[in-house]
């Protein structure tokens, strides 16, 4: 399992730090996933997204005050009739997303936490887990924002 015990390394931390810096985002959390590297200010409850590999590429920030919703998005590839009866259905996982929903936006934006091609299907079971206290952290990090006006 390379995943499971990977170490959020130094480079990746000091690009984090240098966004937080340039974006004036303290980070409270912070993730290393397959292809990006996420960073939650829960004070200012942004979350930045930034490719892991790009070192051109900019990062982008979801405001979490303005989400209306946070799921866990399951994308399984097709299964034929009788498929299942010799294997299982982690085995159709293509992906699973963490996707944020706006009341003013049409797409929503999705955050990929397991993608089939680069991840192993041995370290499932872990970031599946990692992406729904993501989900669980995030939500009421929304939620919050929005009972402060009420």
């Amino acid at each position: 399992m390379k995943n499971r015990y990977k170490k959020f390394d130094k480079h990746n931390y000091l690009r984090l730090s240098e966004w937080g810096s340039a974006f004036n985002l303290s980070f409270s959390r912070h993730e290393v996933l397959s292809n990006k590297i996420i960073g939650l200010d829960g004070i200012k409850r942004k979350l930045l997204v930034a490719e892991k590999n790009n070192e051109s590429g900019r990062p982008y920030i979801i405001e979490l005050a303005k989400v209306t919703a946070i799921t866990v998005k399951k994308i399984y590839n097709s299964i034929k009739a009788g498929a299942l009866k010799t294997r299982r259905i982690e085995e159709f996982l293509e992906s699973i997303l963490l996707q944020f929903e706006y009341a003013t936006e049409k797409d929503p934006i999705v955050l990929p936490f397991y993608e089939r091609k680069l991840n192993e299907i041995q370290d499932l079971q872990g970031v599946e887990k990692k992406a729904r206290n993501w989900q669980i952290i995030l939500s009421k990090i929304a939620t919050t924002q929005k009972n402060e006006f009420v």
